[in-house]
Order: C-alpha cells, then structure tokens, then sequence
C-alpha cells in the first residue's frame, strides 16, 4: 500500500505526459497562466475552506498516505488475548506492568482505565470519545483533498471562460481563433486532470486507511470492554476473530497471486533450458 499510491501517481503523470509529447503540438499543453488559475486558484478556495492550524495538520498527516502501514488485525487481537489471559489469571491489577510494552496509543489508553478500577460504560464512553478525535483528524485528509478534487475542474472552467472572453474580444484576425481557442481549453485540461488523477483518488486512499483503522479501533474498543467485564480469552477471540480472519485471507490471496506469477515466471526459463 505504502508503494502503489507513489507508483499510480508517477505512471500517471508519466504516461500523459508522454502521450501529449507524441503530438506534434505538446508545447500547447504547457501554459504556465492556466496551471497558476487552476493551481492558484483551488488553493485560495481551501484556504477558504479550513483553517491555518486545519491545513498544517493536513500537510502533516499527507505523508501518511504515501508511508501507511496497515494495522495487524491479528496482532492486535493476539496483544487483546494475552492480556486477557493475565487479567484472568492474576487479576486486572496484573495488567499494570504490561502496559509499557503496547505499541498503540488507543490500547494503552483503555488499559489504563480498566486498571483504575473504571466501569464499564465509563471506559467505554472514553473509549468513544478518544476514537472520534483520532477520527475526525484522520478524516480531514480525505474531506480537504476531495474538496480540492472539486476545485480543481472549476477554477479549470473559470480559466477557460476567461480564455474564451479574452479571445472573443480579439476577432479581427480569425487565424488567431483556433489558437486562442486551444489555449483556453488547456485550463480545463490541468483542472481535470490534477482532481481526477491526484485530489480525488488520494481522498479515496484516505478514507480507505481511515476504515482500516476504524477496524482496529473496534477489536481495540471491545477487547477492552471484555477484559474490563471479566471475560474469557477464548470467548474474545471467537466474538473479534471473525476481522482478523478477512485480513489472513486477504494476506494468503497477496501470496497465492505472487506465487502463481513467479511460476508462470518461471515456465519459460524452464522450456529454455
């Protein structure tokens, strides 16, 4: 996941960008007044839009989707499961010495409430609070880049119009007009093309990240409430096994399809020699 966003925007860029220097007037295609328009423009509207302390938060948390490392559903239940194991058989005040050793802000967090002797609903409405924080953060990356994705085509509309005004008001040679003409369609080129290959498709990566988490911030949530309730390892794995089990199938197809290319790599170089 880390690699494909990175990948599927440079092939993107490349491959159009190749695809116009094939045609014999791929100069047109490079005005440096349409990118400002679309450019300047989708980016006076967001900061419309969001705040001076929104946007920096945005521009720090971009780098995630490019460096995003799925959350192990699987481990984070194993983690769950153990610890239950030594809430049952030491008693939840055991759980005190374990939790330097989790790795995940949300875990520790409920652990520690469960070690204070907190109720259940009261865990369980921190819980809830904390995971719609961690949410509403994460979901600004995706709001502000499809907001951008939908900028982006009209501020490229805005710029045509203007193109097409300018050109209009200059009929006295009409050798000129289809010219004029290309050139004022150029802006609506960039505004499609960075909404529908850049804002859009990393709003969608976004979101798709954010419900992986979500994912993980269940199993966390009620593996929490079950230990807090006293209930059995087995009985937690059997409830919240079911999310880590999508996950083990998803990895195994991963590998069944990397080994079917590897063999049907390898069937050539086999008939050679």
């Amino acid at each position: 996941m880390r690699k494909s966003t990175s990948i599927g925007l440079i092939s993107g860029f490349v491959l159009i960008t190749g695809a116009i220097l094939l045609g014999n007037t791929w100069g047109k295609f490079f005005d440096p007044a349409s990118l400002l328009m679309v450019v300047g423009g989708t980016a006076a509207a967001v900061v419309v839009n969001y705040s001076f302390d929104d946007l920096k938060r945005v521009i720090e948390m971009t780098q995630d989707l490019f460096a995003f490392e799925p959350p192990s559903l699987q481990r984070r239940l194993d983690q769950i499961t153990n610890m239950a194991r030594t809430a049952r058989r030491e008693g939840v005040l055991a759980l005190d010495r374990h939790i330097d050793d989790v790795d995940d802000e949300l875990l520790e967090f409920g652990l520690e409430m469960a070690v204070d002797g907190m109720g259940e609903d009261e865990i369980a409405g921190m819980l809830d609070q904390r995971i719609a924080e961690m949410k509403g953060k994460r979901q600004l990356v995706a709001d502000f880049f499809t907001q951008a994705g939908t900028y982006a085509p009209a501020f490229g509309m805005i710029g045509t119009l203007i193109g097409l005004i300018q050109m209009l008001n200059n009929l006295d040679d009409p050798s000129k007009i289809g010219s004029g003409m290309a050139t004022a369609l150029v802006t609506t080129f960039y505004g499609a093309l960075l909404a529908n290959l850049a804002f859009l498709p990393l709003g969608d990566r976004a979101r798709k990240q954010n419900e992986l988490r979500g994912k993980a911030h269940y199993i966390t949530r009620e593996g929490i409430l079950a230990i807090a309730r006293g209930d059995s390892p087995r009985m937690i794995e059997q409830r919240l096994g079911f999310l880590a089990e999508d996950e083990v199938e998803g990895e195994a197809e991963d590998a069944g399809a990397e080994s079917t290319e590897d063999a049907t790599d390898a069937q050539p170089a086999a008939a050679a020699a």
